[in-house]
This record gives structure tokens, C-alpha cells and sequence, in this order.
């Protein structure tokens, strides 16, 4: 088929693409591409089109006639005969054609086309789930790591502080209690950076296996330097939103869904028309008392049959009438199906899109926050050097620096993966 051969040359691919891409860093189009080659729920999903293309093959081999050949042999043991032993045999080959049966047969072809168009639709639809947990899972991923740098930087300013403490400490300029608060501080600066390393371990963790990678592969993730801190720009809502609402393979599948119901109501009303079909068959034999042989006795028994077959449905205890009234409920719901898609995927986008204007608007005032923090750390610890503050001080301006950081790298990394959204629900189709 078709499909498993894409999947065959896609793996082999995919496959070649890993063992080059080993021992080297992978970015997020990497993670991407490995995944919709060999992610099990998507190759899975992907089966589901071949069971339809079967399907399909099906209902229109049902338009061609049937043919069979039987044959029986027989041993009789007969008393009364000269012989005891009688032997004979029967050959038949029957055919048989539906000529009409209310646009069944039609209809269900049609049905089994849409059947394969809405397998490809859920085919997509579970790439996309994937692909957004991907991406998701990456730009968490990027976040911890920007996480690990900062707390890096900040457990080398904490040691500064301490070395430059212990020399103030032994000239008499601070304190004992003031020396002990800064050495605390370094501990707790060297423990959060431990947490978050841990972080970031699991969470690439999470992304090897989000990207079903054994333990034996090598994976190395790819953090690029971004030292811009002006955001790309975010997607139009109506326009995300309007390519979205056309190529959303889960709003098409639920199209597909409907013509299904649809044809199903049809095939199930056609039940109430009579049926036409044609049928023959050829029927010859031989048996061992005839004077006559085989030959013969085959070429002389042939019995030739032909005939039409009208059967008229009159009462089937309410099963017609139940399946189409069946079918009638299954049209509303997919109906209802179908535009709470719509819904959910209209509520979805516009969330996240008012999230990223948030998220950017966060980005811009802790920029303005953290230079601010910056400043006021600065000359904080430039007094506290030269003996004019007590480590308390220090410590408040520090740990207000700490928050200023840390809302910059959140607010950050919710506007990238928030825009990032965006531009994938908006190119989806470009994609498919």
C-alpha cells in the first residue's frame, strides 16, 4: 500500500537522519521531524488509512459478480445394484450479481471513500496533538536551561560576595552575624541551582520521551544563544484564526464524520427497497454404473440455469426503521460534534493568543524591572563593600534582583512558546 510504503521510506529516512544527527545537538525542527516518523501513535494512526483503503477495495469489488465452484464425491454402498460399490460425483459452478439494491452498494463505496478521508484527518490531528506536546515540552525545556545560566551567574556573584565579606569580616568592617547571613545566602544560592539543574534534567528527560528515544540514544538538545530582547512579532488573532478554522484536520475530520452519518442514514433507508439480482449456475456429474466414461458422461450431464431473483422487504421486525432512525441521531450528533470543534479549537487559539500578548507585555516591564533591580543592586553592594550596610540590605536588594530575573525568564519563554503556537496553528496547513 501506498501508505506503508511512505512509512518504510520514512523510517529508513528517519533513520539516517538519526544516526547523523548523533552525537550532535538537536533542535526543535529536528524533534519535529523525528516524531512524525516514528512516534507509535502516529505510525499507529497512520494504519487506520490502509484499513480504509481495504475498505474501500471492498465495497467496489461488491459491484462485480460473484463465482463459485463446488464439487461433492460420493460412495454409496447399494445391496440391491450389481455393484455394491457406487461411485459418482457433481460438479456446479454458480454465479451470482446484484443488479440493484436500492443504491446500497453505491452508497457505501461513497461512505467507505469519506471512511478514508476522515482515517487521514485523525491521522494528522494525532501528528499535531504530538507535535504540540513537542513543542510545549521544548520550550520548557529552553526555559529550565536559561534557568541553570542565571542561577550559574548568580551563585558566582553569591561567591564574590562571600569572599568579599570574609576579607571585610577579618578587617572588623561587618560583623559575624553579617558574615554568616552572606555565607547562608551562597548555600542557598548553590541550592538553587541545583534544583534547577535537576529541572532541567527532567525535562529533557520528558522531551526524549515525549520523542520515544531509547536509553541508548544519544540526545543532546541544541540552546541557542538568543541575546535579542525584542520578541517576534505575534500572529494576528483574525488571521490565525481563519486559516486555522479552514485547515484544522480535526475540524475536517469532523466534516467527514457528518458525511459519514449521512451515507449511513442512506445505506440504512435503502433496506426498504426491493432487491435485484441475477444468478446462474452449470451443473454436471458422473457416477460408476453408467456405461458411459468420464468424458462422456461429463459432457452429457450438463444442467444450465439462469434466473432473476426479486426479493421485496416487507417486515424485518422494526430493524429497518430502527437503523435509519439510528443513523438520523447519529447526524445530530456529529453536527453537535462538529461545531463544538469549532469551538473548542476558536477558544484554544484565542486563549493562547491573549496569553501572548500578556506574556510580551510581562516581558517588556520586567526588562524594565530587572534593570532597575540591576541598578539598585549595584550601589547597595558598592556600600556594602565599603562597610556603609549590613548584609541584611544586601540581601533584600539581592533577592529582589532574583525575582526580577526569574520573572524575565518566565515571561520570556511563555510569549516564545505562546507565539510559537500561534505560527503553527497558523501555517498547519502549509504542512499536511
Amino acid at each position: 500500500m501506498k501508505y506503508k510504503l511512505l512509512l518504510v521510506i520514512g523510517g529508513i529516512w528517519s533513520s539516517f537522519s538519526l544516526l547523523a544527527n548523533d552525537g550532535e545537538s538537536w533542535n526543535l525542527d529536528d524533534c519535529l521531524s523525528y516524531a512524525s516518523e516514528n512516534n507509535i501513535s502516529i505510525l499507529r494512526s497512520g494504519l487506520r488509512i490502509d484499513e480504509a483503503e481495504v475498505n474501500l477495495k471492498e465495497s467496489k469489488a461488491a459491484l462485480f459478480p460473484s463465482l463459485t465452484f463446488n464439487t461433492s464425491q460420493n460412495v454409496n454402498f447399494d445391496n440391491v445394484a450389481d455393484e455394491n460399490v457406487i461411485y459418482s460425483g457433481t460438479y456446479n459452478l454458480s454465479a451470482g450479481m446484484t443488479l440493484y439494491n436500492g443504491g446500497r452498494r453505491l452508497n457505501t463505496i461513497e461512505q467507505s471513500k469519506v471512511s478514508r478521508e476522515y482515517a487521514l484527518w485523525e491521522f494528522l490531528t494525532t501528528s499535531n496533538n504530538i507535535k504540540i506536546q513537542i513543542i510545549r515540552q521544548y520550550y520548557q525545556l529552553l526555559y529550565t536551561r536559561e534557568s541553570v545560566i542565571t542561577n550559574e551567574q548568580i551563585l558566582a556573584t553569591s561567591a564574590k560576595e562571600l569572599e568579599r565579606s570574609t576579607e571585610l569580616f577579618r578587617s572588623g568592617m561587618i560583623s559575624k552575624v553579617d558574615l554568616a547571613q552572606v555565607e547562608s545566602q551562597y548555600k542557598k544560592d548553590n541550592y538553587q541551582l541545583v534544583m534547577a539543574k535537576t529541572g532541567e534534567s527532567e525535562a529533557l528527560l520528558t522531551l526524549k520521551q515525549l520523542l520515544q528515544l531509547g536509553n541508548d540514544n544519544e540526545f543532546e538538545v541544541d540552546f541557542p544563544i538568543d541575546e535579542q530582547t525584542q520578541l517576534p512579532l505575534i500572529p494576528g488573532l483574525t488571521e490565525v484564526l481563519d486559516n486555522a478554522l479552514i485547515n484544522m484536520p480535526e475540524i475536517k475530520g469532523a466534516s467527514a464524520q457528518m458525511r459519514i452519518s449521512q451515507l449511513e442514514k442512506k445505506i440504512a433507508a435503502g433496506e426498504w427497497i426491493p432487491t435485484i439480482s441475477l444468478n446462474g449456475s452449470i451443473t454436471t456429474g458422473h457416477n460408476s454404473i453408467s456405461s458411459n466414461n468420464f468424458g462422456k458422461q461429463i459432457g452429457k450431464g450438463f444442467n444450465e440455469n439462469i434466473g432473476i431473483t426479486v426479493s421485496v422487504p416487507i417486515f424485518n421486525n422494526r430493524q429497518t426503521k430502527s437503523r435509519v432512525e439510528r443513523a438520523g441521531i447519529s447526524i445530530i450528533d456529529s453536527e453537535l460534534y462538529y461545531e463544538n470543534i469549532i469551538l473548542e479549537i476558536t477558544n484554544t487559539i484565542t486563549t493562547i493568543h491573549l496569553d501572548a500578548i500578556s506574556a510580551q507585555s510581562q516581558y517588556e516591564a520586567s526588562l524594565a524591572q530587572l534593570a532597575a533591580a540591576e541598578e539598585s543592586y549595584d550601589l547597595v553592594q558598592q556600600k556594602f563593600n565599603l562597610g556603609m550596610l549590613n548584609a541584611v540590605d544586601l540581601l533584600v536588594e539581592k533577592n529582589s534582583l532574583l525575582s526580577a530575573m526569574q520573572d524575565r525568564i518566565q515571561a520570556k519563554y511563555s510569549a516564545l512558546l505562546d507565539i510559537k503556537l500561534l505560527e503553527f496553528y497558523n501555517n498547519i496547513g502549509l504542512s499536511d
